[in-house]
């Protein structure tokens, strides 16, 4: 089933695509896609779809 939900990823000065999907890739998410959709000066809100192989959702 894919599921899509909104989190937050840590913000560091220099973020590009690789550190986000590094960091999804940490959570254990095999992410469909996503997109960063704010930033503050703390995270980043990213929503994801990924797969969910599990009845856990993070």
């Amino acid at each position: 089933m894919i599921v899509s939900q909104t989190i937050k990823v840590k913000k560091i000065e220099n973020f590009d695509n690789l550190y986000v999907e590094q960091e999804l890739q940490k959570l254990g998410l095999n992410f469909v896609r996503w997109a960063i959709i704010a930033v503050d000066d703390a995270f980043l809100t990213v929503s994801v779809s990924y797969i969910n192989t599990s009845s856990h959702i993070i």
